[in-house]
């Protein structure tokens, strides 16, 4: 299991955070899940496979995390799969894990009945009573990735069903998954949980201005994040400066300010901008200025790598920052590239 895969598992586990995301996911906030009514459960599905009497198979099943949600007297078991990259298989990733996931309160309950001895005819053929019952599985995949998804929602996705009579398509079972792009999410501002602020961060990650605003509006909550936000924020944004700031820092405190940190790293932008314009803009400056016929002085030189490098640094592209600048791309490039000597 990789580093975000760990993180991403870790800060979704709690039962605070389950409680708002379906509250608003499911609900739109018209009705309130309390963390109360989420119960911890086993995320590994076993199925052992026997003839007569000798184990000749074991397959493990195992969701990235599975709780049970209480409506009332009745337990809805929920699995959440994380996903940073496309899966162009998941459906059948999807239907397999709640498959296995059936497949063991199936077995559960044939033991019980096989203990009890109290089932006859079909009922004991079946291993499985007519008035007994299955907790629903409700899976939802949750997609961190920049790339909007392409993969397939559903079974038939990953079928060519063109080739058949429309008679015998719809008589094929399907498969949809519960997909929720975490990067295009429309309103994380209504999460009551930190969720506000990782959803919020990562939505607007490739948009400075965005990102900012967003901040601004929810100071009070990106100054107070946990360590595990402040984790799942720098992981998922692949904003490593973060992680490294948080390792300077040392801290001891159990909260993480992320408007300081954003503060640091564009400090720390400016000066790299200042330094590496000193050593470069001069050099590069007026060598691109001599060549496009434009004497570009010493202060010109280093005005224009440090707004080089401060653009790339919040996330504009290679394109952007020579449409902004009026530069060649060849000359942001030589800018952005060129080691210090």
């Amino acid at each position: 299991m990789g580093k975000k895969d760990v993180i991403a598992k870790e800060y979704l586990a709690t039962a605070e955070r389950i409680a708002d995301f379906l509250t608003r996911e499911l609900f739109g906030g018209s009705r309130t899940i309390l963390p109360s009514d989420i119960l911890e459960m086993d995320s590994a599905a076993a199925g052992i496979y026997k003839e007569k009497n000798t184990v000749i198979n074991v397959r493990v099943s195992t969701k990235d995390l599975v709780r049970g949600v209480r409506f009332g007297l009745h337990v809805l078991l929920l699995s959440v799969e994380e996903q940073s990259d496309i899966h162009y298989a998941m459906p059948l990733k999807v239907m397999k894990g709640d498959t296995a996931i059936y497949d063991r309160q199936w077995r559960s309950i044939r033991r019980k009945h096989q203990q009890k001895k109290d089932l006859a005819g079909a009922e004991y053929l079946s291993g499985f009573g007519k008035d007994d019952r299955l907790f629903p599985v409700l899976t939802m995949v949750l997609y961190f990735g920049e790339k909007e998804w392409d993969g397939p929602v559903c079974l038939k996705d990953m079928m060519d069903l063109n080739v058949f009579p429309p008679e015998v398509r719809r008589h094929i079972a399907d498969y949809p998954i519960y997909l929720v792009q975490v990067r295009r999410y429309p309103h994380p501002e209504y999460f009551r949980t930190d969720l506000k602020c990782v959803f919020g961060f990562l939505k607007y990650t490739s948009d400075p201005e965005g990102l900012k605003t967003y901040i601004q509006k929810n100071e009070e909550d990106f100054t107070h994040l946990s360590e595990d936000a402040y984790d799942m924020i720098a992981v998922m944004s692949k904003t490593k400066a973060l992680e490294n700031l948080k390792k300077d820092a040392n801290k001891e405190e159990e909260e993480y300010d992320m408007c300081y940190a954003i503060d640091m790293l564009e400090k720390q932008s400016e000066e790299r901008g200042i330094k590496l314009g000193t050593k470069r803009g001069i050099k590069r400056g007026i060598k691109l200025g001599t060549r496009r016929g434009i004497k570009l002085g010493t202060e010109q030189g280093i005005k224009l790598a440090k707004d080089v490098f401060l653009l790339n640094h919040k996330g504009a592209s290679r394109e952007e920052i020579a449409k902004r600048l009026k530069l060649s791309i060849d000359e942001v490039r030589n800018i952005l590239d060129e080691e210090i000597n």
